[in-house]
């Protein structure tokens, strides 16, 4: 069997997907469900959507509480999780205002599924995360079509894959550039990049509130997409030494950060993964 490719516009991008070893017509149908999830997401997740759950939180004053969905529940449990871990190296809320002295902006109730302002001015913004968890959940979906094999992007930044794409030991995905440019297997994982080749210099160190000082592109392996997407805008800001001892401490995690000279340095679970 063949394997189609579908293409989406959401989240200010283009989602790909590719499905392996299903007949045309129901890899057709089972895409229409993934883009249908992903434009749902969208609109719970998305800042620029007056009605969404990250709008309406924004709107907060301080001390405020609003009833939000389960996935934006989930989204922000895991950015606060890697926020702690990267030690504010990736932080959503960095350009809220009036931020109190402990450094927290908003709290969560995972059992109330609610939020709470504790700032004057709340800024949300899950532009680094939300694509990777856009995939992360058009893959579970994915699945339960019985789907056993496909690769998801976005943007062209993040893939992740699951299951293997015959012959191979899983789907072929680049990284690097110029001459130093590699094709790894990526399988069961999630490989994303973050560099300043699209956008220029967008990226912002949350700990400094300035422009990140490196230049070169860099990139995370994880097990999930919204982990990845997280980790690849940490790396960005974090230090060769930083990166290293992070994934030293998560040692399912991975990371490719670009010397000087065009070669990779790399770090952790990917290491395996580029070895000749």
């Amino acid at each position: 069997m063949n394997r189609p490719e579908f293409r989406h516009e959401a989240m200010a991008t283009t989602f790909a997907l590719v499905i392996a070893d299903q007949p045309a017509e129901y890899a057709r149908q089972a895409a229409g469900a993934a883009w249908r999830e992903l434009d749902r997401l969208e609109t719970e997740l998305s800042r620029y959507v007056e009605s969404s759950d990250i709008a309406r939180c924004n709107r907060l004053g301080r001390g405020e509480t609003l009833t939000i969905g389960e996935s934006t529940l989930e989204c922000l449990l895991l950015a606060s999780g890697i926020a702690a871990a990267t030690r504010r190296a990736f932080d959503i809320a960095y350009d809220s205002r009036d931020v109190p002295e402990d450094g927290i902006p908003f709290t969560v109730d995972p059992e109330n599924h609610t939020l709470t302002s504790r700032v004057g001015q709340l800024h949300l913004d899950l532009g680094a995360v939300g694509k990777g968890y856009a995939l992360d959940r058009m893959a579970a979906l994915l699945r339960e079509w019985q789907i056993d094999s496909a690769c998801l992007q976005s943007g062209g930044s993040t893939a992740l894959a699951f299951g293997t794409a015959p012959p191979t030991d899983g789907w072929p995905v680049g990284i690097g550039t110029g001459e130093f440019h590699r094709i790894l297997s990526l399988r069961d994982a999630a490989l994303s990049g973050s560099g300043l080749a699209v956008k220029g210099a967008h990226l912002i160190d949350p700990r400094t509130g300035g422009p990140a000082v490196r230049t070169d592109r860099v990139w995370s392996l994880a097990p999930e997409a919204a982990v990845a997407d997280a980790l690849s805008t940490a790396f960005f800001v974090l230090s060769d030494r930083e990166i290293a001892g992070f994934c030293t401490a998560h040692p399912e995690a991975g990371a490719a950060i670009t010397n000087d000279d065009g070669s990779l340095q790399v770090h952790g679970a990917l290491v395996p993964l580029l070895k000749d």
